[in-house]
């Protein structure tokens, strides 16, 4: 019977000033029992701030626009799905019929080893986020810029094993 078991912690803080700046801080903290006791644990913050100029009066004083907000994100999240609940640890299973030995007339089931990563690790993923929200004649016409930019580290990714260092044609690593 497989199972694995996923902790999270989570705080997060919304904090707004005068209705123009915006800022939300998050902090999550996440352990996992497919990874060994050294990797088990994840720590994912993110930060958001926004400036809503529609409120400035300097903008509000154009009478063009109905909304203007500046924002920008950052953040990183981890990923352990998608792998075995117990890929980190030297695992045997019985082997296939054939594989089995004849002692003293009697046949004797032998076992295999799993392919196995000692290190795996979390998967994680920063993000970075800009982005101009506006709206226009009441926001009867709005729209947003955005840009945004992902980067991931220690991907986990099933990839050919090199020959004589594991136990099965491919393993699931971080690469």
């Amino acid at each position: 019977d497989q199972r694995h078991v996923l902790l999270s912690y989570y705080g997060r803080v919304n904090y707004v000033l005068a209705t123009r700046y915006m800022l939300t801080a998050t902090l999550r903290r996440d352990g996992t029992s497919r990874f060994s006791k050294d990797n088990r644990w994840g720590t994912f913050p993110s930060v958001a701030v926004g400036w809503r100029l529609s409120e400035e009066s300097f903008i509000r004083n154009l009478n063009l626009f109905s909304n203007l907000k500046l924002r920008a994100s950052y953040g990183v999240t981890g990923q352990q799905e998608g792998i075995g609940n117990y890929n980190y640890l030297p695992v045997y299973t019985l082997s296939q019929l054939g594989a089995e030995y004849i002692f003293n007339s009697r046949i004797i089931n032998t076992y295999r080893s799993e392919a196995y990563v000692s290190d795996l690790k979390w998967e994680t993923t920063k993000a970075y986020n800009y982005g101009v929200d506006f709206g226009f004649f009441n926001n009867r016409l709005s729209g947003t810029i955005e840009y945004y930019t992902r980067k991931t580290k220690d991907l986990l990714a099933t990839v050919p094993s090199p020959a004589g260092t594991n136990f099965e044609k491919t393993i699931t690593t971080n690469v």
